[in-house]
């Protein structure tokens, strides 16, 4: 449906490689037996919530057991556990989330470090859970696992949260940053894991809805996880501003991604009376798009208008959604950490004028910002351009490196 570029060829060429590689040198890969296939999240105990849920801290390990992983349905040879730990939804309620934790097979020669990388979950079901996509290998776009590879082949620990918490509450500024952090305490507590507590050189990586998580964990850790420190974030196709989004992509081909976000945020914040906002059609639609992934509610809902599903003129502007939207508007609170955006000029699902907007804000508040405006490519072509300058980016700040600025 796109074009891409030489150069973005070259780069997805390298990581597709890099990929292949790793996947064949120890173990010979075969098929997963239907014996062997992973249960569903909805059906699966080790996903269920706790009851009466336990007096224990945010990031406390309720749960854990080890997985194999697995890319295209054939297994990646490296150390996989899945980690159910207590965390916190939009509202504060004690949750239990899910996040994965990989290894290399060969450990570093030196001291542990950690990247929470932020798959773009995008989805309101437990289905679209990442840890559940990386047990079957069959439904996590390629690129996502192929640049947790790089990471691990760097030696470091990954951990990728399902940061959506169990009801999905996609979009959800302070949920998706409770997820992400508790997720990061989580494997920083985990003690197969052999990494140094708080202490672990830690770095963020995500893209678009990865960034969205990404970079809400970095806004709300000075608060919500004082304890921790980040080395640096790398963030790009960042969806600063949901509410300029959404008037943007309303009724294009994109306009399934705003109905499954105003889905997601109605579930955090339960003021947004879909009862009476919503008409017949409406209903049925929130309905059907409450139990799909993206790559479903995205084609399924293209070209839809909001105003076909609402009863009143302007959805954006009833007071209860103008409040919610503005409080999960990037750029409320100042990062604890340097970031790296990468963003591309002519992205359609993420445009580029709120990230200016929220980079002259980071900038003004002291914020160590490196930018880079991608000029030729959309959404998805940005996302392979951007990855070798974010990995980059990440192993330089592991590494010590004084973070560099754009500001």
């Amino acid at each position: 449906m796109f074009a891409v570029n030489v150069d973005a060829r070259r780069t997805l060429a390298v990581l597709a490689a890099a990929f292949v590689a790793f996947s064949v040198i120890v173990v010979a890969a075969q098929p997963v037996r239907a014996a062997d296939f992973p249960q569903n999240p909805r059906n699966d105990p080790f996903y269920a919530q706790p009851s009466p849920f336990p007096d224990v801290v945010p990031g406390t390990v309720l749960d854990s057991r080890p997985v194999t992983i697995r890319a295209l349905a054939l297994p990646v040879p490296i150390r996989a556990w899945q980690v159910k730990y207590k965390s916190t939804d939009t509202r504060g309620r004690p949750i239990a989330d899910v996040a994965t934790i990989l290894q290399p097979l060969v450990p570093p020669m030196g001291q542990r470090k950690l990247v929470s990388y932020q798959t773009a979950q995008d989805g309101l079901s437990t289905d679209c859970a990442p840890s559940y996509a990386l047990r079957t290998g069959l439904s996590l776009p390629a690129e996502e696992l192929a640049l947790m590879i790089p990471l691990l082949a760097a030696g470091h620990t990954v951990v990728t949260a399902d940061y959506e918490g169990p009801d999905s509450q996609w979009t959800a500024g302070l949920n998706t940053a409770h997820g992400v952090l508790d997720g990061i305490r989580a494997a920083q507590r985990f003690a197969p894991a052999r990494l140094n507590g708080t202490a672990t050189p830690t770095a963020l990586m995500g893209y678009s809805g990865g960034a969205l998580a990404s970079q809400w964990a970095n806004e709300i850790q000075p608060s919500y996880a004082p304890e921790l420190e980040f080395a640096g974030v790398a963030a790009g196709g960042v969806p600063a501003d949901m509410g300029y989004i959404a008037r943007q992509i309303d009724g294009g081909p994109l306009s399934g991604v705003y109905i499954g976000a105003a889905v997601g945020l109605s579930r955090a914040y339960p003021e947004i009376d879909l009862a009476t906002l919503l008409n017949a059609r409406g209903k049925a639609a929130f309905a059907e798009v409450g139990k799909q992934c993206i790559n479903q509610f995205s084609v399924g809902q293209a070209f839809r208008k909001m105003a076909d599903y609402v009863t009143v003129p302007e959805l954006l502007d009833v007071p209860a959604v103008k409040k919610v939207i503005s409080e999960n508007v990037m750029g409320g609170h100042k990062p604890g950490s340097p970031t790296y955006f990468y963003q591309g000029i002519f992205d359609e699902l993420t445009p580029i004028p709120p990230v200016d907007k929220l980079v002259a804000s980071y900038c003004a508040a002291g914020v160590k910002i490196k930018y880079n405006r991608i000029p030729v490519g959309e959404h998805v072509t940005v996302a392979v351009q951007g990855a070798p300058g974010a990995l980059a980016y990440l192993n330089d700040r592991l590494a010590g490196k004084p973070a560099p600025s754009s500001c």
